[in-house]
C-alpha cells in the first residue's frame, strides 16, 4: 500500500488542497476524503497547462474538481 507521503505531487497541489477545505469551513482536510482524491488530482497537476486549458481546466480549480460530487460552491 502506498502511502500519500510517499506519492510525488508540487507543494502548490498541497496549498490548492488546504484552501479549499478552509474555504469550505472543513479546515483539517479529512484524510479518507482527501486521499481517495489525491491520485486524480496528482495527474491533472501533471498535465501541461496547456492540455487543461483544452479541458476548460484552471489549475487553481483542480481541488474543486476533484470534489465537486461532494462539495458545491
Amino acid at each position: 500500500m502506498t502511502s500519500i507521503a510517499n506519492r510525488n505531487y508540487s507543494p502548490s497541489l498541497g496549498t490548492r488542497f488546504d484552501a479549499y477545505f478552509c474555504m469550505l469551513g472543513q479546515g483539517i482536510g479529512p484524510q479518507h476524503i482527501r486521499g481517495a482524491r489525491l491520485k486524480r488530482a496528482v495527474h491533472l497537476d501533471g498535465l501541461p497547462d496547456a492540455a487543461l486549458r483544452q479541458m476548460g481546466i484552471a489549475r487553481a480549480d483542480i481541488p474543486s474538481i476533484v470534489f465537486r460530487d461532494l462539495f458545491t460552491i
